[in-house]
């Protein structure tokens, strides 16, 4: 999202080599108005601006680059469907080295940190008041409930999305997994009141309830890994937050 918002304020060509949408969930700490938009949440201002560049004919090659190669100042990209294209370029900015090659030396390469979003469809205990829960640990550390989109019609029912911080090798452990998630969300939810649908009673007469129950529906996962470039006078590498780039920019656009 920075670097659409850097093309927007700046009116910067942009080469989307990596078309990552923010997370629906993420947003920012307060509401900022840029053009005639007024959010806080991350994915309603990165459509709207990727909107208002493609809009001024500065994102000439759409969603459909496969990978960019820089040398000298030139850009070489391959698009699909088998297409490819040559331009040239005066600075250049790079926020995302996904899909992408580049004369600048690496000097310094940290150990990869992935985003896993588990999204789950929740089969018993789809009613109750929470938006969002959270935890201390890095494995399902946020879990967030939205309607679900599985039933038509307007209802009350909520499917659920978690949230996780995982290393290379937790990513590939088996308690790690969409199914360790389960478990994990599961127990969650239940210590934080949420039941299924009644279940009877007891000999006593109490209504008993259902445990909460979810199954896995898909994982995605977000490779969160920057590399570290040296610049050269015409290649730029920038790392900077939203946040940053609205600050710094505001007023532009």
């Amino acid at each position: 999202m920075s670097s659409v918002l850097f093309s927007y304020y700046n009116k910067y060509p942009i080469v989307i080599n990596s078309l990552e949408r923010p997370f629906r969930f993420d947003e920012m700490e307060k509401e900022i108005c840029i053009g005639d938009l007024k959010t806080k949440n991350n994915l309603c201002l990165w459509s709207w601006a990727l909107f208002e560049v493609s809009s001024r004919g500065h994102a000439p090659f759409g969603s459909c680059v496969s990978s960019v190669r820089i040398s000298g100042n030139r850009l070489s990209i391959a698009a699909r469907p088998g297409l490819s294209f040559k331009a040239e370029f005066d600075n250049c900015h790079i926020f995302d080295d996904n899909n992408l090659t580049t004369e600048n030396d690496i000097f310094e390469n940290k150990e990869p940190l992935y985003r896993v979003f588990d999204w789950m469809n929740v089969r018993r205990g789809m009613r109750h008041r929470h938006d969002s829960l959270k935890t201390v640990d890095n494995f399902i550390k946020e879990i967030y409930f939205y309607k679900s989109e599985r039933i038509d019609g307007n209802h009350d029912r909520k499917d659920a999305v978690a949230v996780s911080y995982l290393t290379e090798e937790q990513l590939h452990e088996f308690n790690y997994s969409s199914t360790m998630a389960r478990f994990k969300i599961q127990s969650v939810m239940k210590d934080a009141g949420i039941i299924g649908a009644k279940a009877g009673k007891t000999k006593e007469g109490k209504q008993k309830k259902y445990n909460v129950r979810v199954e896995p529906d898909y994982r995605h996962v977000v490779n969160m890994h920057k590399r570290t470039y040296r610049d050269t006078e015409n290649v730029k590498f920038l790392d900077m937050s939203p946040k940053e780039v609205v600050d710094r920019y505001v007023g532009r656009g």
